[in-house]
């Protein structure tokens, strides 16, 4: 009974509803855009600098080399089948050490990335992960941004359209309750019980102390349970030159986010921080989840989103970035399981 209750408290908040009847507007928004354009892979020219512009397909390691390795974290490239004594010896070499970050090169809203302790814990990843890796030194800066950049094909500059804090849960301990207890209480993890409950069963009947602040989630992603704010009061024009910079060195990119983690708001205004990842067609405008948005303003920034992906189209057709065949779009997608 409890289950359903959460389950009926869950789907009455607008960012929890599923993707797939949301996003209906959105579709059919798209295939207008797509009549227009006279291509239903109309959005394939928009980075081509990227595999179908980074909606499917675009490895994770190919922006290794495209950046200043000061914003990188160390990342090594792990091919599909190696051990876990191998890997360790590249760790060391590359200077990474425990705890570090896992997850596939073409992943997707979160998908199986993993944060990684210890020896036995990437034993066990690798077992389960039979594809391409990337080990990425983990970066443990307090503030997560998620930084939308689009830029007309043609013009000078290009432009932040939003920007978003990522928020991770913690339970805070009282001594009394166990750790399963404490998340059915806790105002937004007793939406993500089950997974939780799988995800730490080794712990679920641990009483928690009275001091202790225990981090539930490392991964700054929506699916994985982390809570999306706008704080596009943040951009400004230092801002904006310091992303189209670091934009305008990287061949045929116009649209997509970035991720990036800071030590604090002033870091990221002089360029000092980590790209963890840079995202393309792909990326969504995720300021849409704050709780405080409406379902109104939402489908407007959707709308407005693919506007811009179509507009970029447009004007890099006319300088002979032609459109993926449907038929390869197709297998890339087929492959890449979407």
């Amino acid at each position: 009974m409890k289950n359903i209750q959460r389950r009926i408290q869950k789907y009455r908040r607008r960012e929890f509803r599923p993707g797939y009847i949301f996003d209906i507007p959105v579709y059919i928004y798209f295939l207008y855009l797509a009549l227009r354009a006279r291509h239903i892979g109309f959005f394939s020219n928009i980075n081509p600098g990227m595999i179908l512009s980074g909606f499917a397909g675009y490895g994770k390691h190919e922006d290794i080399d495209k950046f200043d390795q000061k914003l990188l974290p160390i990342t090594i490239f792990i091919t599909k089948g190696q051990t876990g004594e191998y890997i360790e010896q590249e760790m060391k070499k590359n200077n990474i050490h425990y705890p570090c970050i896992a997850k596939p090169t073409l992943g997707r809203t979160g998908r199986d990335v993993k944060k990684i302790h210890n020896t036995k814990q990437l034993k066990t990843y690798l077992k389960r992960i039979h594809e391409d890796i990337l080990i990425q030194e983990f970066i443990d800066y307090p503030f997560e941004f998620w930084i939308f950049y689009y830029r007309i094909p043609g013009e000078s500059q290009g432009h932040i359209t939003w920007i978003v804090e990522k928020k991770f849960m913690f339970l805070h301990g009282d001594g009394k309750k166990t750790f399963e207890e404490l998340v059915s209480h806790h105002p937004r993890a007793k939406y993500y019980y089950n997974q939780l409950k799988k995800e730490y069963s080794n712990i679920r009947t641990n009483i928690l102390p009275e001091w202790e602040k225990f981090q539930l989630n490392y991964i700054g992603n929506h699916v994985r349970w982390s809570t999306f704010y706008d704080v596009s009061h943040l951009i400004t024009s230092q801002l904006e030159k310091v992303i189209d910079d670091i934009s305008q060195k990287v061949n045929g990119f116009y649209f997509g986010r970035y991720d990036i983690k800071a030590k604090d708001v002033a870091s990221l205004y002089l360029g000092e921080f980590k790209i963890i990842e840079l995202n393309g067609m792909g990326s969504l405008p995720t300021h849409i989840y704050d709780p405080k948005h409406t379902i109104r303003n939402a489908y407007k920034t959707l709308f407005h989103h693919r506007k811009l992906a179509y507009r970029i189209s447009k004007e890099n057709k006319k300088r002979g970035h032609t459109f993926v065949p449907f038929t390869e779009i197709r297998r890339i997608i087929k492959q890449y399981g979407i």
